[in-house]
């Protein structure tokens, strides 16, 4: 299995800097912000249900965001977890479904976008797809980005029926009906799309798929976090 974490460049220069504040690390413990997001989020799960709330989707959550931190995945996607999860989760929990008419649909466009990446990553790491560092050529690029396109409508697909079965052993009715499981699909799609454009565009930039300590990002100027150029 592949490295989660680049090796520590050299330090440069000291003193506070945006970068040190942001992206850590502080700690060994509390890394950065996201750690400060993960922690709020399992001391909010943790109240919920000590005020007899139902606990299953926030607990799951809770586990998932906690994996994310110990697989040390890239902050980009360390954070497209959390926010996620809290989307799933908490959207769930205090019925913003049920209240927001297209909260399902941002949703469904949200999970791909920030979580398909993710998975690309993990699988990566695995050693069962290339890493796209070595995609140099432009029709290795588009076929890098159609494997990442089906990879995040093959999830929103199985989620649908996901739903519709959970929706056959139960009364729920999480799927309204042919148009709306089209619809999401749509969004699935769309939002798979963008994924699958980012990856690209990090790629072209010769971004890391690892975490990279805070010591390495200390001194980086904004800008450089968004070049893109033909590696």
């Amino acid at each position: 299995m592949s490295e989660a974490v680049a090796h520590p460049a050299p330090e440069g220069a000291r003193g506070l800097t945006w970068q040190k504040l942001i992206l850590g690390d502080w700690t060994r413990i509390v890394r950065d912000p996201l750690d400060i997001a993960r922690i709020a989020f399992i001391v909010a799960t943790i109240v919920w249900i000590a005020l007899g709330h139902a606990m299953t989707g926030l607990v799951a959550a809770s586990l998932v965001i906690l994996f994310a931190r110990a697989i040390s995945l890239p902050r980009f996607y360390d954070a497209s977890v959390i926010l996620v999860m809290f989307l799933l989760a908490w959207g769930s929990a205090v019925s913003w479904y049920g209240s927001w008419g297209y909260y399902d649909k941002l949703v469904h466009f949200l999970t791909p976008l920030l979580t398909t990446g993710m998975l690309y990553l993990l699988l990566v790491r695995l050693e069962v797809l290339p890493d796209f560092h070595a995609l140099k050529q432009l029709h290795h690029r588009v076929g890098f980005f159609l494997t990442v396109l089906a990879l995040g409508m093959a999830i929103g697909a199985g989620w649908e029926v996901i739903e519709w079965s959970l929706d056959q052993l139960s009364d729920v009715g999480r799927v309204a009906g042919a148009s709306d499981t089209a619809t999401d699909l749509a969004a699935d799609t769309l939002g798979s799309a963008g994924s699958a454009l980012i990856l690209v565009l990090w790629s072209l930039g010769n971004h890391s798929i690892l975490r990279r300590p805070g010591s390495a990002l200390a001194n980086k100027k904004f800008h450089s976090f968004l070049a893109v150029r033909n590696a």
